[in-house]
């Protein structure tokens, strides 16, 4: 068996000479840009771990195990080193986000590692010095940023093989640095319209100081949210305050030793050893500051009730006041925020998602959840205007996710993006000329690296490409047929608007739960859901010609009623929410 050098990242200067065996870590090494590039290599690509799904399930229970049990041992450590005494639920809230994210993140590099090594002869491999002060990220939103880079995961992978007492690499030095965080990204230019605004919201915030009910990203529309303040007795206000400070490393709050976290193998003992010098710079260095901030800030001194669709993840600010206002009896509902929910067979944020709330208001389900509340989708349907249309206008979507693996849920993982754009790329091949001549394919908005435009100009030079220049609400709006390949929110909001939808999946890679699988099942029947590329456009060409006809079929409604009901309703939804938002904050 040949030798092989170990090349664990995209970062070039982390390569042999082109005359060496190379063994890639994963197909996130190989970038489609510099294919010119690695193709000189003799290779081979390590098989990921996660491509076995039974283990990829068994892995999220054993993270989440191991979650409850490190959030444990911060919350001791985190009161003693900021000298309070807070349960939990409190530190849940603050630092569970960041801490849900890390421990699946460096369990993927450690079983990538552990698997190369095991099953490989690699006699090389290069590395830097490893995860040190200067990889600290500055807050949840900083760490989201910099866990995508080449340079953060090489030193991730640096600082696991050091651990291991690896032997077989050379080290080498770099000049180059993580991503800094971009403080206030978007500034708003000083004119006289942002200080009229900013005036306005000041003076509400005054009067709204003894508001019942606060609302931070709800998804709910600006006018919807007026409406729902007003029917709840309330000042409308929209609070927002943004985190943008960035402080210095100070080594003493850096001296956690979580001595009483037990660890059951070598991974938690890496687990261990890393945390403490990981942990978001706002939870140790900068809490002192962020409380203060939080304590000054003109929101509701003593809110019945807490309600956020997304700000409980990466927003700090609302974090801690949350935390605080939570730990004193203020109850906190989550909103459902996009699909999956409720469907999906394992996801990591939705059961972070169900732990920090006291309620969830979910777009139609219950799982026999009894915190979850059916309220129904907070967002308006789109106005289908299809029938307007004079050509059948087809909108294909297409969906995409980091290259290194960032979070646990049933769905395709890291390279498996890969397999996912492959099934993408046959269903469009196979269209017959005629209909796609009128397809538009829409790209994910963020790229990753994965050079998708010139993969798709690559293959079909004649593909009118969509690079998100417009809202995907207009552009849906004035489709004839949406076509999504991704168990998420866009099909969900595409069949509540009434929009002939097809969706088709491999379904090794979008486990569902079983009470979900039913109504799946029922839109597979009439068309709507198909488990490969080469069944979703056989139905494309027989429907082409009478889109509508097949869509207002009395099957086809039926079962698309039956899913939207549970999964995306939108009946009466404001009312609803006052009735059961006055409820809670009453109980």
């Amino acid at each position: 068996m040949k030798e092989l050098f170990l090349v664990t990242t995209a970062l070039e200067d982390t390569w042999p000479e082109s005359n060496k065996p190379v063994l890639y870590l994963g197909k996130w090494c190989q970038l489609y840009s510099r294919k010119h590039y690695w193709m000189k290599f003799d290779s081979e690509i390590a098989p990921y771990h996660w491509d076995d799904r039974d283990k990829l399930y068994e892995d999220c229970k054993y993270l989440q195990n191991l979650f409850e049990r490190m959030l444990t041992e911060l919350t001791v450590e985190l009161n003693k080193i900021h000298e309070v005494n807070y349960d939990s639920r409190y530190w849940r809230i603050i630092v569970g986000p960041w801490l849900m994210m890390f421990l699946p993140i460096i369990f993927d590099r450690w079983s990538c590692l552990h698997n190369a090594i095991d099953k490989y002869p690699v006699t090389n491999t290069k590395i830097h010095e490893g995860i040190n002060l200067n990889y600290v990220p500055q807050c949840m939103e900083h760490f989201a940023d910099i866990a995508k880079s080449d340079l953060w995961n090489h030193a991730i992978y640096s600082s696991i093989l050091k651990f291991l007492k690896f032997e077989k690499k050379t080290f080498i030095k770099t000049s180059r640095s993580i991503p800094k965080w971009l403080v206030n990204r978007t500034l708003e230019k000083k004119n006289i319209l942002s200080k009229i605004k900013n005036m306005i919201m000041i003076a509400t915030s005054l009067l709204s100081r003894n508001n019942n009910y606060f609302f931070s990203k709800t998804y709910l529309s600006k006018v919807d949210l007026i409406k729902l303040q007003f029917k709840l007795g309330q000042i409308p206000i929209v609070y927002q305050e943004d985190y943008s400070s960035e402080l210095e490393i100070q080594q003493h709050f850096r001296n956690i030793t979580l001595s009483g976290f037990k660890s059951n193998s070598t991974f938690e003992k890496f687990a261990k050893e890393v945390i403490p010098s990981q942990i978001p710079i706002a939870y140790l260095e900068g809490y002192k500051k962020i409380t203060q901030r939080t304590n000054n800030i003109r929101w509701p001194k003593n809110p019945k009730l807490i309600w956020t669709s997304n700000s409980y993840f990466m927003d700090e600010i609302f974090k801690f006041w949350t935390a605080e206002k939570v730990d004193k009896g203020a109850p906190l509902v989550i909103g459902q925020h996009g699909g999956h929910y409720g469907q999906g067979l394992f996801s990591f944020t939705e059961y972070h998602e169900l732990k920090i709330c006291d309620h969830y208001f979910s777009w139609g389900w219950g799982d026999g959840n009894d915190k979850v509340i059916p309220i129904g989708t907070v967002k308006k349907p789109i106005k289908n205007k299809s029938k307007e249309l004079k050509n059948n206008s087809i909108l294909f979507l297409i969906s995409g996710i980091s290259r290194y693996p960032s979070g646990i849920a049933s769905m395709p993982i890291s390279s498996q993006w890969v397999d996912y754009l492959d099934d993408q790329m046959e269903f469009y091949e196979n269209m017959p000329a005629h209909i796609s001549s009128h397809v538009t394919i829409r790209l994910y908005p963020h790229d990753y690296e994965w050079s998708q435009f010139k993969r798709w100009k690559d293959r079909f030079p004649d593909s009118k490409i969509d690079e998100c220049k417009e809202e995907f609400n207009k552009v849906i709006a004035n489709t004839k047929l949406f076509i999504s390949g991704w168990n998420t929110t866009t099909y969900l909001e595409s069949m509540l608007s009434n929009i002939p939808t097809v969706i088709f999946w491999n379904p090794k890679y979008f486990e569902l739960r079983d009470d979900a699988k039913g109504l799946f099942e029922e839109l597979k029947k009439v068309g709507i859901l198909h488990d490969d590329p080469i069944s979703a456009v056989k139905h494309v060409n027989n429907i082409y010609n009478d889109i509508d006809a097949w869509w207002n079929r009395p099957d086809v409604i039926s079962a698309r009623n039956k899913f939207t009901n549970k999964y995306a309703y939108s009946n009466n939804v404001l009312a609803k929410l006052s009735c059961v938002l006055k409820d809670i904050s009453n109980r």
